[in-house]
């Protein structure tokens, strides 16, 4: 009898103990999840007060430049008149000399000019308070310049965010909707050279910014009178630059024909800078453009281009426009052919220009202008 109460009591024992064991498991995993979600919590209210910091700092930014342009341009109107006051005393020196001097001689033709004088005298007394009752101050005049002038100064800068691409960086706990923060990036990979200033770099076509290559047919000339194909040779040393090495792109914009317009670099080297500096291309002159000097150092090395005779591209390619009208009828040297079911335009400077010729049965006819041809429903045959 006593050995059944012992076995009883024992057998009711491990049922407590795995009981037990099984309910505080369970509140360890319920503590685990309230932590879990509260970690999570914390993560989106970080993200949020991010979010808010942001535009807290774009806003005081926004306060601060308005307040900066609104100084300056006080300041500015302080100078300015103060400069005119300035002019105004040495004015007033300088003509006291003068009369003090030739005071005799001056005499009579002063006395002729004192009516008029006293009249202009007497306007001019009254500008201060047309300036002052006229709604648009000086202020405000120096104000739009400086806005005017930061628009025309900042504008490349501006157009280099258009096509931007962009990376997203998820920040979400466990079953909340999903917030983005998109941060720019760049066009960045290996790339292959199409001319001598164009490449293709990850699927994109990029137009290196801040150099022009040799068009496809315009011609150059050695020290010794030769011809050689100058732009074969931009092409070909491009590819030797770029070769089995990742190209870094910055887009500033687009070209007339499309094409992204990008500073380029590979390892930290300006690719444009490279290829001006071996001689390759000719740099674009610009106000903010660093390549004239590489470009005046390659042509008194006489390097590539510059070991002899050669144009630059637009103005070789004015030149042939020139010779073309003069051979065109009526003067419109650009051609106008059906080719299968598309209608292409080719100028005198394309590689197709020399084999196309004009039928009018079938519908060709000569343009004046890309604009005349474009209008009647004709395309580019190239981007040259």
């Amino acid at each position: 009898m006593f050995g059944w109460r012992r076995r009883s009591e024992g057998f009711e024992w491990r049922e407590y103990v795995r009981t037990t064991v099984l309910v505080r498991r369970a509140d360890r995993q319920r503590r685990a999840e309230d932590i879990r979600v509260a970690a999570a919590s914390k993560i989106k209210n970080a993200a949020d007060a991010g979010v808010e910091a942001g535009r807290a700092g774009v806003t005081a930014a926004r306060s601060k430049l308005s307040r900066l342009l609104s100084f300056l341009a006080e300041a500015l109107l302080d100078f300015s008149v103060a400069a005119f006051a300035e002019l105004s005393r040495w004015m007033q020196f300088f003509w006291g000399v003068v009369k003090d001097s030739l005071g005799g001689l001056l005499q009579p033709l002063r006395e002729a000019l004192r009516v008029p004088i006293d009249a202009a005298r007497n306007k001019a007394k009254m500008l201060p308070d047309v300036a002052r009752n006229f709604p648009i101050k000086a202020h405000h005049l120096v104000t739009a310049a400086l806005v005017i002038g930061l628009i025309y100064a900042g504008g490349p800068m501006l157009r280099s965010a258009d096509g931007v691409g962009a990376a997203a960086v998820d920040i979400a706990p466990s079953g909340s909707g999903s917030r983005q923060v998109t941060i720019s990036s760049e066009i960045s990979g290996q790339a292959a050279a199409i001319t001598g200033d164009v490449i293709r770099v990850d699927g994109t076509t990029v137009r290196i910014d801040g150099i022009e290559a040799p068009s496809a047919l315009q011609p150059c000339y050695r020290a010794n009178g030769r011809k050689w194909n100058c732009a074969a040779a931009a092409r070909s040393g491009l590819s030797k630059i770029i070769r089995g090495r990742v190209v870094t792109c910055t887009r500033s914009g687009q070209d007339d024909a499309g094409r992204a317009l990008a500073q380029c670099a590979i390892d930290g080297s300006d690719i444009a800078t490279l290829m001006v500096r071996n001689g390759y291309v000719f740099a674009v002159s610009s106000y903010f453009s660093s390549l004239g000097s590489e470009e005046t150092a390659a042509r008194n090395a006489k390097t590539g281009i510059w070991q002899g005779e050669v144009v630059r591209p637009q103005a070789w390619r004015d030149q042939t426009w020139e010779a073309a009208k003069r051979q065109a009828p009526d003067g419109c040297p650009i051609k106008g052919v059906v080719r299968a079911s598309s209608k292409i335009y080719a100028l005198p400077w394309s590689d197709a220009y020399a084999g196309a010729k004009v039928r009018p049965e079938r519908g060709e006819r000569w343009f004046c202008s890309e604009d005349e041809a474009k209008a009647a429903g004709f395309s580019s045959s190239d981007r040259s």
